[in-house]
């Protein structure tokens, strides 16, 4: 069986977003964390951003967006966080 928590963003726009995904199974002992970065909006930044994708560009610093956490969902991190200490 697998247990999902769904966290939104404090701004309440939805395109902010962290999935937190584990396992109760015995056979496999992991913890996800999927992060939905805000998406480009404007047409041709995305595809110049394709472009140089295509192309091989990588960034060093990485893609970054952020994320802020509602006091309401201390608990889904707590969560989490006590079935990584029983693994």
């Amino acid at each position: 069986m697998e247990k999902q928590d769904l966290l939104v963003c404090a701004c309440n726009n939805v395109e902010p977003q962290l999935i937190i995904s584990y396992s109760t199974d015995d056979d496999c002992k992991e913890v996800y964390c999927s992060v939905h970065l805000k998406p480009e909006c404007n047409i041709f930044k995305r595809i110049w951003h394709a472009v140089k994708y295509v192309f091989g560009h990588r960034s060093r610093y990485g893609d970054f967006d952020e994320f802020i956490f509602k006091p309401e969902d201390a608990e889904k991190l707590q969560d989490a966080a006590n079935y990584l200490k029983q693994i």
